[in-house]
């Protein structure tokens, strides 16, 4: 514990309470950044507070699969060694960053939350693995998901059940839940995760941290386990938007091996977040909004004064009637099931009945079927962006309700609008935290134009200052064991 001793009296002069020395697992990654930067705090005494903080909560909360002591505590040497040099790579240099477990790691399992790669250990990083690594992150392991990440509770028949940090009877979303029950706990300063019917911002809402599902084809896909190639996306989670903004900053760009990735150069997400948004276009999608429970509808309600309080221009939108969801859905449930089937092989055997039960959906998409689906994707596409056309953003809450109760995973309940609809239509979807239902974290979606995520980022990051809901933390005492 010596090193957790370099940086306490930062941390102290920030105001933090540093009776757990864990609690630097609450820093920002802006703020750690600078720490590093200045010397007042090392990477090694960060790193190691966050091990300590999963030590003492992951056995309650169950996020974490595999932890990487040995690789990452090399890694924070290394940027301590570059950071007395004055070569920090940039910021997330030191940062403990991590990564969904249906993201290869170089010599480290990887089991996509399947038991048949219960010792799978890829020989090489996934793209965004390696750029973050290039960036001087530091991995510290792979967090639990829904097997096969086909599902939204993060409840695994064979790696267990991972709960939510505000209500342990109750799960976190998935499919990328290990990751944003970590974040709500304290226990890393930014995850990877990925979304291909909700996945990041589900999680997100439920968890109370933030969460950016890209521009699809902004962030290449190269060594992240593919599910359904047309829907799926790789993105930031953090506690902030500005913390995501950081990690976006380094893993979009150009991927050689992934087709769909586009070989435009990113823009600067961290120098957009201070853009001026007073005057931006907000439309609320008003059938999402009068979907979801009432509590979560005051909540969004209260988000689109904060935004009108701003200075944006709030008004309101209606999806078109004709759109089909459900038959674009298709697409995924057949290209899900195609590329599940060669990764067994044909050999379903180990696989749980809930996911069998989606696969077999999949499996009986005809042709015509499939076809009918494009094309409904396609005009999802076009109804989001004729949308966008007068306006900058749209919103709608992230989610209808909140977290629900740890229980068996109904394969029927997993396709909701609010999420789904953007992986098909493919635009940059946002969720922060906007308020709170019975001591739950809810979610607010901003949904931008294709290509136009800094202006998603810039609305969110200015949301976020102007409420501080990302700021509250489950309290720790209440993070020792399930009910």
């Amino acid at each position: 514990m010596w090193v957790w001793q370099h940086g306490k009296d930062f941390l102290q002069r920030l105001g933090f309470c540093v009776s757990d020395p864990a609690i630097a697992g609450y820093l920002s990654i802006t703020e750690a950044d600078a720490a590093l930067a200045s010397g007042e705090l090392s990477a090694i005494s960060l790193t190691e507070a966050v091990f300590d903080r999963v030590e003492k909560f992951d056995p309650a909360l169950n996020a974490y699969v595999r932890l990487m002591v040995e690789s990452a505590t090399a890694e924070a040497v290394a940027a301590d060694v570059r950071a007395r040099r004055g070569d920090r790579l940039g910021p997330l240099d030191g940062i403990p960053i991590a990564v969904k477990d249906i993201f290869d790691t170089a010599g480290v399992v990887t089991t996509y939350g399947a038991a048949r790669f219960s010792e799978h250990r890829p020989d090489t990083d996934a793209h965004v693995v390696r750029k973050l690594r290039e960036a001087g992150a530091v991995i510290i392991g792979k967090t639990n998901t829904h097997e096969l990440a086909r599902g939204t509770t993060t409840d695994n028949a064979h790696y267990g059940a991972t709960r939510n940090p505000w209500d342990l009877s109750r799960h976190p979303g998935g499919s990328s839940g290990g990751s944003a029950a970590a974040l709500a706990a304290g226990m890393t300063l930014g995850a990877l995760g990925s979304d291909t019917g909700g996945s990041v911002r589900i999680p997100a809402h439920m968890a109370g941290i933030s969460g950016l599902k890209p521009t699809f084809g902004l962030v290449g896909r190269t060594g992240a386990r593919p599910l359904v190639r047309a829907f799926d996306h790789v993105g930031p989670m953090a506690p902030s938007v500005a913390d995501c903004a950081a990690i976006l900053e380094v893993i979009a760009g150009p991927d050689l091996n992934d087709p769909d990735c586009s070989s435009q150069p990113p823009d600067a997400y961290i120098r957009a977040l201070s853009v001026d948004t007073a005057g931006l276009r907000v439309g609320i999608v008003s059938g999402l909004r009068d979907d979801a429970v009432a509590e979560i509808r005051e909540n969004f309600d209260s988000a689109g004064n904060v935004l009108g309080a701003l200075g944006m221009t709030v008004d309101s939108w209606s999806l078109p009637p004709h759109l089909d969801l459900v038959g674009a859905q298709m697409v995924s449930r057949a290209q899900g099931y195609v590329s599940i089937h060669h990764m067994y092989e044909g050999d379903f055997s180990s696989i749980t009945t809930p996911v069998i039960e989606r696969l077999d959906a999949g499996a009986d998409v005809t042709a015509p079927n499939y076809l009918r689906g494009i094309e409904a994707r396609e005009r999802i596409e076009q109804a989001i962006s004729a949308g966008l056309a007068d306006r900058d953003v749209l919103i709608s809450p992230a989610y209808p309700y909140p977290a629900e109760p740890v229980q068996p995973f109904d394969p029927r309940s997993n396709d909701v609008p609010h999420a789904s609809l953007f992986n098909a239509s493919r635009h940059p979807a946002l969720s922060v935290p906007m308020g709170f239902v019975r001591g739950l974290p809810v979610g607010l979606q901003i949904v931008g134009r294709m290509g136009d995520d800094a202006t998603v980022l810039a609305v969110g990051h200015a949301f976020q200052l102007a409420t501080k809901h990302h700021l509250r933390r489950p309290v720790d005492q209440s993070l020792s064991s399930p009910a």
